[in-house]
């Protein structure tokens, strides 16, 4: 018995030593075949040399961030070399880059194309933890999208908006009266940070009618959910790392994403409830969109799950992206006084002394309207967007296969000189409108088409409001040894300097 049990068990070890090795070259020639076969169906389509069989252009990319650069100058250089478009494999996965205004055009206004799930799904859950799930950001589903976007469009348009303008008064004059108090010229006021809050605020009462100032614990949760977002993205080992330090770093993005859920499933909550006592409630963004889902009870597609996604996205999407274009603009203005002489004069001149700015003061401000477009060409906070390809495409003259990516990229196209001449002087005039629509499909910061940025009336009337009162109250001077390029990519683009300023009260 103990003879024939020990030759079974020998038996079995010599198959596995003949079995396993037989697997894992069976998987490496599946691989290689694959990997053979993807190479072949892109190789008309330019493309700087791959590191490697196997990695592709992954090496490639992270030896440029690792030296300092971003994936955005990185794209630049490529297109330096390669033109309007070429691909790019990240290990087995190619996409499409493509920088012409006709395939901005072509891709971004088909009602087919979609969001790729693999670029997204970063954002669908943190460490397990429901984030922003399926919200307007990230559905890849073209009709689910489309159905919610129908839902909130009204509650973002220009003239729903124009009811809310207090608001967006009442949180300019908390961050003029805060800034006041340091104004003397001397000490350094980290404006990325103040703009942050600021834009937090006004998020959280024009749409929520909550009031997170100085809800320390909601905005650390942010900063944390998107550091979050960030690793699972550039470092995926992390969800599986044993170390304590890795599972205490999960927890905390776990905890915190479920912070902002719950902040919003109890304002939700307290709002539908105080409906249903017939108390008077705020005329704002919330408010629009329960009376429009019969408090989450009109659509079995909309329940509050549902709605707790949308609002993560509309903090996550909402808040930092304006408060980065701010912070990019005083960096601008910094190192281009006659830019901010003319804002100034402007802001003086449709302002006077007052001390509250009118809907229909926003539309006067056509300069500072200049001055965000120039910005945001030279620096978008959202480098670009992508979508799958629902079915076969030709662009500029290559047949790009069903299936795959196609990355549109803003923030290099605002660097071709093809269509902005003297691409890195900062030059908002290069906006007047001369009755041509030049620069309609070269310059997309908030997206186009059917997924264009809901938001986009919200961040331009916040950004026009708060510059304006801004330089009519204060003089600002760029603390020195912040350069116009430093910048810093995680999920977004940023000032890395963090903007500092010396503030003093302006005459």
């Amino acid at each position: 018995m103990e003879i024939g049990a020990g030759r079974l068990l020998w038996e079995c070890l010599v198959a596995l030593a003949v079995i396993v090795p037989t697997l894992i070259v069976g998987a490496i020639s599946v691989l290689v075949l694959y990997l053979v076969y993807q190479h072949r169906r892109f190789a008309n389509i330019p493309s700087p040399p791959r590191k490697d069989f196997f990695t592709g252009h992954a090496r490639l990319v992270m030896e440029t961030i690792n030296k300092g650069s971003s994936f955005s100058d990185f794209v630049v250089e490529q297109m330096r070399i390669y033109g309007s478009i070429f691909h790019l494999f990240m290990f087995t996965k190619p996409s499409i880059i493509c920088l012409d205004p006709s395939c901005t055009k072509q891709i971004l206004h088909s009602t087919t194309h979609f969001k790729p799930p693999a670029e997204v799904q970063f954002f669908w859950n943190v460490y397990g933890q429901r984030y922003l799930h399926h919200g307007l950001l990230t559905e890849s589903n073209v009709t689910k999208h489309m159905k919610r976007r129908a839902l909130f469009d009204p509650a973002f348009h220009r003239k729903y908006l124009k009811n809310l303008i207090s608001s967006f008064n009442k949180s300019a004059n908390v961050l003029i009266d805060k800034l006041a108090k340091v104004a003397d010229g001397k000490t350094e006021v980290l404006m990325l940070d103040e703009f942050n809050k600021f834009t937090l605020d006004v998020l959280a009462k024009v749409a929520f009618g909550l009031d997170l100032l100085e809800d320390k614990g909601f905005n650390k949760a942010i900063c944390k959910s998107l550091v979050g977002v960030e690793i699972c993205f550039y470092k995926p080992w992390i969800q599986w790392s044993p170390l304590a330090s890795d599972r205490k770093f999960r927890q905390e993005c776990r905890e915190s994403v479920r912070l902002i859920r719950e902040t919003g499933r109890q304002c939700v909550q307290d709002r539908i409830d105080a409906k249903k006592r017939g108390e008077p409630i705020p005329n704002d963004i919330l408010t629009y969109i329960l009376q429009q889902s019969d408090d989450l009870q009109g659509d079995e597609d909309f329940n509050m799950e549902n709605m707790l996604d949308e609002f993560c996205t509309f903090f996550i999407a909402g808040q930092e992206t304006t408060a980065n274009l701010m912070a990019f603009m005083l960096v601008e203005l910094g190192h281009h006084p006659d830019v901010m002489h003319r804002l100034q004069t402007e802001a003086k001149a449709v302002l006077g002394d007052s001390d509250y700015v009118k809907f229909e003061d926003l539309g006067k401000l056509e300069y500072m309207m200049l001055v965000i477009k120039e910005t945001l060409r030279l620096w978008p906070p959202v480098i670009g967007t992508s979508r799958q390809l629902a079915h076969e495409e030709t662009l500029l003259g290559y047949k790009i296969p069903a299936g795959t990516p196609v990355w549109l990229n803003t923030y290099t196209m605002g660097r071709n000189e093809k269509y902005f001449p003297d691409h890195l002087d900062f030059n908002p005039d290069r906006f007047i409108d001369t009755g041509e629509d030049r620069h309609l499909f070269t310059h997309f910061p908030f997206s186009m088409g059917i997924r264009s940025c809901i938001g986009q009336q919200f961040a331009l009337i916040e950004a026009r409001l708060i510059m304006s009162r801004l330089l009519q109250t204060f003089n600002f001077r760029l603390v020195p040894g912040q350069p116009r390029g430093d910048v810093l990519q995680e999920i977004l683009i940023k000032p890395k300097g963090r903007c500092k300023n010396y503030i003093t009260l302006a005459e």
